[in-house]
C-alpha cells in the first residue's frame, strides 16, 4: 500500500514536470519565432505624427515638443500642426538645424538582418505657403552617422511624395532616418 502511494506520487510528479517542460518549450519556440520575425524589420514609429503624447498643445492646431519616437532640436514652438482634416504635419524647420551645428530630425528604425537596399518614402508638404524651401533627407548608419543614402542638393524643393534609397546596406547595420530644412519651412508626413 505504501509503495503504491509512492509510485502514484512519483508518476504524478513526472506528469507535472512533463507538462511544465512542454509549456516552457512551447513558449520558448513562440518567443524565438517572434524574435526571428522582428529581426531585420525596419519600422518608423509615429510615421504620421498623430501620437501627440508629451507635446504641449498651442493655439491654431500647433503642438510644441518632439513627436513620440523622434529626436532633434527640442523647441517650445510650432513643431507639429494639424490641417483640421486629420492630417498631422511635422515642421522640419523647427526640429532641425544646419548651423551652427548640424542636427537632423531623426529616428532609429531598426537593424538590417541581411544585406539589402533600404528605401525611405515620405510626403513633403507646404501647408504654410512658404515661397521657397529645400528639404534634406537621408538614411544613416545609426552608429557612425554616416549617410548610406541621401537626397541630392535641391532635389526636394516642392510638395510631393519622395524616396531616398540606400543601395547596399550591410547585414547587422542599425539604420536611422533623418530630415532637415536647408531653407524655408517644409513639412513632412506619412514617413
Amino acid at each position: 500500500m505504501f509503495c503504491n502511494f509512492i509510485f502514484r506520487k512519483t508518476t504524478l510528479m513526472k506528469q507535472k514536470i512533463l507538462i511544465l517542460a512542454l509549456l516552457l518549450s512551447a513558449s520558448w519556440v513562440a518567443c524565438a519565432e517572434k524574435v526571428k520575425e522582428e529581426k531585420g524589420k525596419l519600422v518608423v514609429k509615429n510615421a504620421d505624427f498623430s501620437d501627440l503624447v508629451g507635446l504641449q498643445e498651442l493655439p491654431n492646431g500647433w503642438h510644441a515638443g518632439l513627436p513620440e519616437g523622434w529626436s532633434g532640436i527640442l523647441s517650445e514652438t510650432s513643431n507639429i500642426w494639424t490641417d483640421g482634416q486629420g492630417n498631422w504635419i511635422a515642421n522640419v524647420q523647427t526640429m532641425s538645424q544646419v548651423s551652427p551645428k548640424f542636427t537632423a530630425f531623426t529616428q532609429e528604425v531598426g537593424m538590417v538582418s541581411v544585406s539589402s537596399a533600404v528605401t525611405l518614402t515620405f510626403e513633403v508638404l507646404n501647408p504654410w505657403n512658404e515661397s521657397t524651401f529645400e528639404l534634406g533627407a537621408a538614411i544613416y548608419d545609426a552608429i557612425t552617422d554616416v549617410p548610406l543614402g541621401k537626397a541630392a542638393s535641391l532635389e526636394i524643393v516642392k510638395p510631393g511624395t519622395y524616396s531616398v534609397k540606400a543601395e547596399i546596406v550591410p547585414a547587422g547595420t542599425r539604420v536611422k532616418i533623418g530630415f532637415w530644412a536647408a531653407t524655408g519651412t517644409p513639412g513632412i508626413d506619412n514617413v
